[in-house]
């Protein structure tokens, strides 16, 4: 009985995808040509405890994709929830970490098969830290990844997140960094673009007011302009985007909650 309940437990841990248990230790998902010897050494951790946490017993023989609990090994972190358009690789960046470093940790079988709503255990709370630029309950109206175009009725990529924001809202720098861009820009209406540490942007669309030039230098929370319905729009709201050399990340996983 008492190995029954173990498995149960570790089973329903990793149905949704993730291995990490807070306060009892890291699930570890077996591979091919793995022993439990070699675990044990992998992971610095005496077989006895291994042994016990599972109720195995050393005769037992492992099965490729048997997930084991490794004790004492739960390093403190915060949770990730998987969202729509979210890379492994992304996710990782945004925390300051290498997403092979998290397909380990998590025991994901492949980088390419993240389920929406399953969760990722972030090691040691690391982040590189984009704060909110809204100081009001943040609404999204429209997610990163592909839609279709409220105005155009195209099938296209939407790069940002769309907030609900009445015009006149102030609008603060998720992160300090150097003004890069400011004017209209197409469809976005009036933009503020940012330059930060480690070759990421933010932008900022559709705002009624700028109130940052180009070129000048701004701190994290500094109130860069005030949101509108400038451009293609169907309603106030702000357009926040986050690039990475040039190139959209979904936003979600980088925002905190200073």
């Amino acid at each position: 009985m008492r190995k029954q309940i173990h498995i149960l437990i570790i089973f329903l841990l990793g149905v949704s995808g993730f291995s990490p248990v807070l306060g009892a230790g890291l699930q570890h998902q077996v591979q091919k040509g793995e022993t439990l010897w070699g675990i044990s050494r992998k992971y610095e951790v005496p077989l006895k405890s291994i042994l016990q946490a599972n109720s195995f017993r050393p005769t037992e023989h492992l099965q490729i994709g048997q997930k084991l609990l490794i004790p004492g090994k739960s390093p403190g972190g915060v949770w990730y929830q998987v969202k729509q358009g979210d890379t492994l690789s992304g996710i990782a960046r945004s925390h300051n970490l290498k997403w092979r470093e998290l397909q380990q940790i998590n025991s994901i079988s492949s980088p390419h098969l993240l389920q929406i709503g399953s969760r990722i255990f972030i090691p040691n709370g690391s982040s590189l830290g984009f704060g909110k630029p809204l100081r009001i309950p943040l609404r999204v109206t429209s997610r990163y990844g592909y839609r279709v175009h409220p105005v155009t009725g195209r099938h296209r990529m939407h790069e940002g997140i769309d907030f609900r924001a009445a015009t006149g809202t102030r609008v603060y720098a998720a992160q300090a960094g150097r003004v890069i861009y400011t004017g209209w820009k197409g469809g976005y209406g009036k933009v503020v673009g940012i330059q930060h540490q480690g070759d990421f942007t933010t932008w900022y669309g559709h705002l009624s007011q700028i109130r940052v030039s180009s070129g000048e230098y701004v701190h994290f929370g500094k109130v860069i302009g005030l949101s509108g319905n400038t451009g293609i729009s169907t309603g106030p709201h702000l357009h926040f985007e986050i690039r990475y050399k040039g190139r959209s990340e979904n936003p979600a996983p980088y925002l905190t909650h200073r």
